[in-house]
């Protein structure tokens, strides 16, 4: 049964072959040498993107992990090199306090990178709120100079994500519900690997998953 759960895990969750969804942001790319920075991953729950960043989670608990929350930062002005957050916005009440906090912490120069929601179906962690547009993501982080922004998961990956929460609702019983859930999962699975031919598409936009911004603190 362990070994049955490990390939299950491995196939079907995060990363895996028929996870629905798909990243094809290279803006954490950036920070893959952390030397000479400081960089913290704010909300990092279980995610670690680059190692040796400091996570700063108010639940999880772990090594070169900060317990606080993202409005509150323990960090002392102007202190921060990169500042960093990968769907995290979406389960903040007041995600403007987010990014100011971001803008507080950061030295002249420094950037922010997020990953945010856009056509994703509800999922708490503890809570979710919004979703955001092009047009909403630059409204909210105003104050920084844009460098990037762009589809961080594609429209495939939003249509499969809706998919397989779609076909979880006919089952009643929780044990058939896993199992449309991983059949479904199968089925619409090559829908990410499609949104290859769509990311240089700008309509691509108008039907993402997701979306990513990269700005610099003047």
């Amino acid at each position: 049964m362990q070994k049955l759960k490990k390939i299950i895990g491995r196939h079907f969750y995060r990363g895996g072959i028929f996870h629905p969804t798909s990243n094809y942001s290279r803006g954490l790319e950036r920070y893959r040498d952390v030397a000479g920075r400081k960089i913290v991953n704010v909300g990092s729950g279980g995610y670690d993107p680059v190692p040796g960043a400091i996570n700063v989670d108010p639940y999880r608990m772990g090594p070169n992990t900060l317990k606080a929350f993202g409005e509150n930062l323990p960090f002392a002005d102007a202190s921060v090199d990169v500042v960093f957050n990968g769907g995290l916005l979406e389960h903040v009440k007041e995600p403007q306090k987010i990014v100011d906090e971001a803008w507080r912490v950061l030295k002249p120069g420094g950037e922010l990178y997020m990953e945010i929601p856009f056509l994703q179906p509800y999922h708490e962690a503890p809570g979710d709120y919004q979703r955001w547009t092009i047009s909403g993501v630059r409204h909210l982080c105003r104050n920084f100079q844009e460098l990037e922004i762009g589809i961080a998961n594609g429209p495939g990956s939003a249509i499969a994500w809706i998919l397989v929460e779609y076909a979880q609702m006919w089952p009643k019983s929780k044990l058939f519900k896993q199992i449309m859930k991983n059949l479904a999962k199968i089925a619409v699975s090559p829908l990410k690997y499609l949104d290859r031919f769509l990311l240089r598409r700008p309509e691509a936009l108008n039907a993402a998953m997701g979306i990513y911004f990269l700005g610099r603190k003047p």
